[in-house]
C-alpha cells in the first residue's frame, strides 16, 4: 500500500470508493509550505509557500488505485503529476504521493465541481478556520 494524500474532491471517502476499491483512510493530514487554489482549469490544486499549509485527507492505496487515480487525474495527458511530498498525520511526518496541476494560476472552479468539493469537505474533518480561509469563498457558500 502507497500513501496519498487528497486536497480536493478525492477528500470524500464516497468519490473514493467508487474510483479506488481497496483504499484505507486514514484521517487528516497537513502538507506544510503550499497553499491550496482553485487553478484556471477549474480544480483544486495546491502551489509552494514559504509559510501556508494544505489540510487534506490521507490515503493508503492499493497500486491498482494509483493506476485507477492516475486515469482519473489526467496524469497521462498531463493534467496533474504525481510528486511524493511530506505530510504531518497524527503527529508523525510520512511520505505521500500528491497529484499537482502545472498550472499555476488561480482561477475559479467548474460549476460541477462545486458540488464534489462541497460533499468532500463534509466528510474531510478539516479545520473551520482552514476551509473559511481557503474554500469558503468558492465552495462553503454553495453547499
Amino acid at each position: 500500500m502507497k500513501l496519498y494524500f487528497a486536497y480536493g474532491s478525492n477528500m470524500s471517502v464516497v468519490q473514493m470508493t467508487k474510483r479506488c476499491s481497496d483504499h484505507q483512510k486514514m484521517g487528516t493530514a497537513r502538507l506544510s509550505g503550499y497553499r491550496w487554489i482553485i487553478s484556471t482549469r477549474g480544480y483544486a490544486n495546491i502551489v509552494r509557500t514559504d509559510d501556508e499549509e494544505v489540510e487534506g485527507v490521507l490515503y493508503a492505496i492499493s497500486a491498482a488505485d494509483e493506476i485507477a487515480l492516475d486515469g482519473y487525474e489526467g496524469v497521462v495527458t498531463g493534467c496533474y503529476y504525481k510528486e511524493t511530498i511530506i505530510v504531518q498525520h497524527e503527529g508523525r511526518e510520512m511520505a505521500a504521493m500528491v497529484y499537482i496541476d502545472p498550472t499555476v494560476r488561480e482561477g475559479n472552479p467548474k460549476k460541477e465541481y462545486v458540488g464534489r468539493m462541497a460533499a468532500a469537505l463534509l466528510e474531510a474533518d478539516l479545520s473551520a478556520s482552514y476551509v473559511a480561509k481557503y474554500m469558503g469563498r468558492f465552495i462553503v457558500d454553495n453547499r
